[in-house]
């Protein structure tokens, strides 16, 4: 993480995947797996504890959405939402969250890397080129 974006994350409290990200890392993720599969994969990767500490609060399929809250003494909330793009290919993107009024110092940004980590150990991404 740069030194930039802990300077930033003083004021800063939130992050997000985007198609064109302004920070190396927050790409949106597309996998060949249906919509409802990937759902599936994500509620195992928190129920399996392979990002510790975050526990899901609500799924909401016809959307596409999964709200995960973090446990412990700095409270964030992340939400991830499939997209369906084909029958069997799914887009991921997400936002994070810290709560309060002091900025995140990059917290979020260290915790959709660690989501997206602890995903791939469930599902691979395809090649974005």
């Amino acid at each position: 993480m740069s030194f930039l974006r802990t300077v930033t994350g003083v004021w800063k409290s939130h992050e997000e995947t985007s198609e064109k990200p302004k920070l190396e890392g927050l790409n949106t993720r597309y996998y060949k797996k249906s919509r409802e599969a990937v759902i599936e994969l994500i509620k195992k990767t928190i129920h399996n504890n392979k990002f510790a500490n975050w526990k899901v609060t609500n799924v909401d399929e016809e959307r596409g959405e999964v709200v995960l809250e973090k446990q412990g003494v700095s409270k964030s909330i992340m939400v991830i939402t499939v997209f369906k793009i084909t029958p069997i290919k799914s887009a991921v993107d997400v936002y994070c969250s810290k709560q309060g009024s002091f900025g995140d110092l990059g917290s979020s940004y260290k915790n959709i890397l660690l989501f997206f980590k602890a995903l791939h150990t469930e599902i691979q991404p395809e090649d974005q080129r």
